[in-house]
């Protein structure tokens, strides 16, 4: 099993943010379903998955029998240098019986050049393990490659023994075998690569290791090799993390991740449950960048955390404290965060950039269609769109520009696995003013946008966009307003009408203190087709001073909503509910009793839909708060919420978490528990600047379990 080096080469990235390409056509393999326990032959061993062209490959890793060459494989794995390799060897017996399929040693350049007969480059090696043969190379097992006649002189490479290779056993001490093929389906995709013709495709060369490559029905490599030419490895992920008896079932995506001098960027994590989950954080890169021939190389992807969070604990990870030299990410590099757990968690990026400070829940939700309907360009606005590709497969978007003068569309292409989107402010086809768009892909992605006002003070906020078609009703758990001196704060409301006919929205207030609902049908709010509308709360009487709960409707025609909340010289946006939850977890939490009230503000509301207005007879929600704590303390409170009431629950005054923050527990978590299904939100402003943070707040819709939609809850009945 032989290695060696090949080229290097630099490459091309447009400047508008966007990549155009010819894009091979490739399976769609993340929806292979995961295997099941039983099918290992020890539930404590790790699991990895390989997501080729071909079909995805499971194999069980054998920790405890080879523990140093599974630890380096791991390494590999985990820096992402197998994502975008490809299987460089397929060598048969004498008969043209099966031997092996060997890769995990070149991938493609970066760009490709059609004259160069070979356009590879070698994945950059660790230093080379000692061998730890005590299993024999039978059929469906994975061992490692290595030069011939030096016993430890294996690094990246690797083989499936498609054979029982018993002699290999005795060659130079062993080969190490370090797992086994999981299931008959990730053997079958062997046994397929297998089937495929092996060409020398450097026939002048007989001492390099591209004589035997496997090559795909159809290729043709008279302009050079290309990545539809090979059996490519997309992606290599752990799938089941060692001694823990389950799968990583459960993922949570967000499209923004950046780090810089500046930036301190924290991912709080929450286990509501009463079993422990683990954990393994992805970071996926928007941008390709060109390998250096020596030294650290951040690759497509990167596992930067592993981990477990105890039952009805509260954990979270730092991925960058720019001003204490802190990162587990590349400066400057932009991307897009994946959590794999093996039960649910709730988390919440909480991202301090600049005097500023912005927030948002993770999502579990993938859609084909994403809407952002409020954005920005010109003057000191600097917003940008975002989203990420949750796939293998390159992903076509369309981007349709609701302007005030009329639509225009936008098509664009993102690479598996990657991040795409565009800077607002550079983008020179879009013209100044006040915007909304929808993208659509054809396949499941996640949007998000970010929005910036970079006068003094700093305003910003981030908001995931709204996922799926528009809708007649929605709802705002908490809206408020204030022309008080001292703490002023205004709302405004944002509509977007994607259909052909007028959408006359009425708006309805409601309030905790039994106040009359105030119903209103403003002329503001009559909005054309493909338009968007804003409106001023300051414009409704009855509101000043007061939070409540705001509902829409639409009649027959869709909109989508969401909202733009200025208090304490900050920016807040979010979106209107189209969901509500049995259980909302909120990763974030923070109180201190010197500070409550006077620079640190947080409240949960909550909102119970059970009212007519959403066409289900009204009824009561007990609500139980859960505040978890970092060492495991739990404090619980109970309300009971009328069917359409709203509830407050303001923590910078409640003293049970003050108590708490006064025996040195000041971080927290929160899960919403409720009876029937409701909507909750948190908003959180905190004041004070020191090197760990920028001053400033953001609101959070949470992460929901137990989901029904808003428009069918009498599926909950």
């Amino acid at each position: 099993m032989r290695t060696r080096n090949v080229d290097r080469k630099n490459s091309r990235r447009g400047a508008d943010g966007f990549r155009f390409e010819n894009l091979e056509s490739r399976m769609l393999l993340s929806s292979t379903p995961l295997p099941m326990v039983s099918e290992m032959n020890n539930p404590s061993n790790t699991v990895v998955r390989f997501e080729t062209s071909l079909g995805t490959i499971d194999f069980e890793l054998f920790d405890s029998q080879a523990p140093i060459t599974v630890a380096n494989f791991l390494t590999y794995v985990r820096e992402g240098r197998y994502d975008q390799s490809f299987f460089h060897r397929l060598a048969k017996q004498s008969g043209n019986q099966p031997f092996v399929i060997q890769g995990g040693g070149f991938r493609l350049k970066k760009d490709p050049d059609p004259l160069d007969p070979l356009p590879f480059r070698t994945i950059p090696v660790d230093p080379p393990i000692q061998n730890e043969f005590n299993q024999s190379n039978l059929q469906r097992t994975i061992a490692m490659a290595r030069v011939g006649g030096q016993v430890n002189s294996a690094t990246s490479q690797f083989f499936f023994n498609m054979a029982n290779n018993t002699f290999l056993d005795s060659v130079d001490q062993g080969f190490t075998v370090f797992g086994r093929v999981l299931n008959d389906s990730s053997w079958a995709v062997l046994q397929a690569i297998d089937m495929l013709e092996a060409e020398d495709i450097d026939p002048g060369d007989f001492s390099d290791p591209f004589g035997e490559v496997p090559l795909r029905p159809g290729a043709d490599l008279t302009n050079g090799v290309q990545a539809s030419d090979l059996v490519m490895i997309y992606d290599a992920e752990v799938i089941k993390p060692a001694n823990v008896a389950g799968f990583y079932t459960f993922r949570y995506y967000f499209p923004e991740g950046f780090a810089s001098n500046r930036i301190n960027e924290f991912i709080p994590l929450q286990n509501a449950t009463g079993t422990e989950v683990h954990y393994q954080i992805i970071v996926r890169a928007e941008r390709e960048a060109d390998q250096p021939p020596t030294g650290d190389f951040w690759f497509r992807d990167r596992v930067i955390a592993t981990g477990s969070v105890q039952p009805n604990h509260r954990s979270g990870l730092t991925v960058s404290r720019g001003v204490a030299g802190v990162w587990l990410v590349d400066r400057n590099t932009p991307f897009a965060y994946e959590i794999w757990a093996t039960g649910p968690l709730s988390a919440n990026l909480s991202h301090y950039d600049n005097g500023s400070a912005t927030g948002e829940s993770f999502t579990t939700i993938t859609a084909t269609e994403w809407t952002i309907p409020d954005l920005r360009k010109g003057g000191a606005n600097r917003d940008f769109v975002l989203w990420q590709n949750t796939h293998e497969a390159p992903v076509n978007i369309e981007i349709t520009f609701y302007f005030s003068t009329g639509q225009t569309t936008f098509n664009t292409t993102t690479d598996g696995l990657r991040r795409g989107g565009f800077n607002v402010h550079t983008f020179g086809t879009i013209p100044e003013g006040e915007f909304s768009i929808k993208i659509t892909a054809d396949q499941p992605i996640v949007a998000s946008m970010t929005h910036y006002f970079i006068n003094a003070p700093l305003l910003a906020f981030q908001s995931l966009a709204i996922p799926g078609d528009a809708k007649t009703r929605g709802a705002l758990a908490l809206g408020s307003r204030s022309s008080s001196m001292s703490n002023p704060s205004t709302e405004e409301l944002v509509f977007l009408n994607p259909g052909t006919a007028v959408s006359i929205v009425t708006l309805i207030f409601t309030f905790e203190d039994g106040s009359t609902p105030i119903t209103i049908t403003p002329a503001q709010l009559f909005i054309q087709p493909g338009r968007k509308a804003v409106f001023n709360l300051n414009n409704v009487t009855g509101l000043d001073g007061k939070r409540f709960t705001v509902k829409y409707s639409s009649g027959s025609n869709a909109v989508y909503a969401s909202t733009r909340h200025n208090a304490f010289d900050d920016d807040l946006g979010t979106t209107f509910a189209y969901n509500a939850a049995i259980r909302t977890g909120f990763a974030e939490g923070f109180m201190v009793r010197a500070r409550a009230g006077n620079n640190l503000f947080e409240t949960i509301s909550v909102y119970n839909p059970f009212e007519m207005f959403f066409g289900v007879t009204a009824a009561s929600a007990d609500v139980t708060f859960r505040f978890i704590y970092n060492d495991g303390t739990v404090v619980t409170e109970m309300r009971t919420i009328a069917g359409g009431g709203r509830l407050d629950l303001d923590l910078h005054t409640f003293e049970p978490i003050l108590q708490q923050s006064d025996m040195g527990r000041r971080f927290f978590s929160i899960e919403v528990v409720s009876t029937i299904p409701v909507v909750a939100s948190m908003r959180h402003f905190d004041l004070l600047s020191n090197n760990r943070q920028a001053p400033g707040g953001f609101t959070v819709a949470g992460v929901q379990r137990s989901v029904f939609a808003l428009d069918n809850l009498s599926s909950f009945v």
